[in-house]
């Protein structure tokens, strides 16, 4: 569980981009944090906007929050090198990573492991959460930090019950996270840019957000980021059965109560997520590959509906 403040705080790194994914994260979080401290936060911003002067007239020397999910390390340098910005604005602020995973390419760029070290050296200590054992090994192996294993926040999320209407979806990655190619030829995929409603909240929330004043911002941000899950829940939700190398369609289908076949993604973090929470996801299994995944539906769905009558 994410650390306790009773003074005001910050969120940082609102998910100003097109991943539903990461919009799930942040209403998570949000209803954590809200639960947790009794009050919104006083200060939110996506990395690229932080001020930090704003950020220590709302807070002071309060706790900064950084929104968890996948892209600590150099495999997302840009994003991570603009994290370490705002860490090093803020030095004397306690600051709480919250459950990240990480992301490093093969061969890890050592000037952004250097640049990592030198900028959490010269700051209060940050208190780290893993959502899972690979990125906490990493974290200590290449960074020498300890971190404590917690779940990705959007499992805080929770949705209305409702029958499936077809028997299988499948969302697969179309980026560089992508493990695998995909033949078109052997199932109808999507991929989260594939929704007309995603792309067309994402480019709307840029300009509400733009033009909002500061009192609505959080509200406009919340708005936002919640039809940006609505989105994504309205590709899964017909579904008995998703595959998906995605973390959050996975996440998502599951807290919807469909069955999931599971490839991991290029960085591991999706079976490495899997393996360490296994015993919360009764419905959800591995699969090596498209063709293996599309080869157990069938089974899957006969066990899972055995073992919903036994359960009743």
């Amino acid at each position: 569980m994410p650390v306790r403040t009773n003074a005001p705080y910050a969120l940082i790194d609102y998910p100003d981009y097109l991943n539903p994914g990461d919009a799930a994260i942040w209403l998570g979080t949000r209803a954590v944090l809200d639960k947790l401290n009794g009050t919104p936060p006083a200060y939110t911003s996506a990395l690229k906007n932080f001020s930090a002067q704003r950020c220590r007239s709302a807070i002071g020397d309060g706790v900064i929050y950084f929104l968890g999910g996948g892209n600590f390390g150099d495999f997302y340098s840009r994003h991570h090198r603009a994290r370490l910005r705002v860490l090093s604005l803020v030095p004397r602020n306690p600051v709480v990573q919250l459950p990240a995973s990480c992301a490093w390419m093969a061969e890890t760029d050592a000037a952004v492991l250097e640049e990592t070290r030198r900028v959490l050296s010269n700051r209060e200590p940050v208190i780290f959460f893993a959502r899972e054992e690979k990125s906490r090994a990493d974290l200590e192996r290449l960074l020498g930090l300890e971190s404590t294993l917690c779940p990705d926040l959007a499992h805080a999320l929770h949705f209305e019950p409702s029958a499936p209407t077809a028997d299988l979806r499948a969302v697969l990655r179309n980026d560089r996270e992508a493990s695998q190619p995909v033949d078109p030829a052997a199932i109808e995929v999507f991929d989260w840019r594939d929704l007309k409603a995603q792309v067309a909240w994402n480019r709307f929330g840029k300009f509400a957000l733009a033009v909002a004043p500061r009192s609505k911002k959080l509200g406009t941000q919340d708005w936002v980021t919640s039809a940006k899950v609505a989105s994504a829940v309205s590709l899964l939700r017909p579904a008995r059965t998703v595959i998906t190398d995605r973390l959050h369609a996975f996440i998502l289908s599951n807290e919807l109560g469909r069955n999931v076949l599971v490839l991991d993604n290029r960085t591991g973090k999706v079976f490495a997520y899997i393996d360490a929470w296994r015993e919360h996801f009764p419905h959800v299994r591995k699969a090596a590959n498209l063709r293996s995944a599309i080869g157990a539906v069938s089974g899957f769905q006969t066990a899972s509906n055995l073992m919903m009558s036994h359960g009743d």
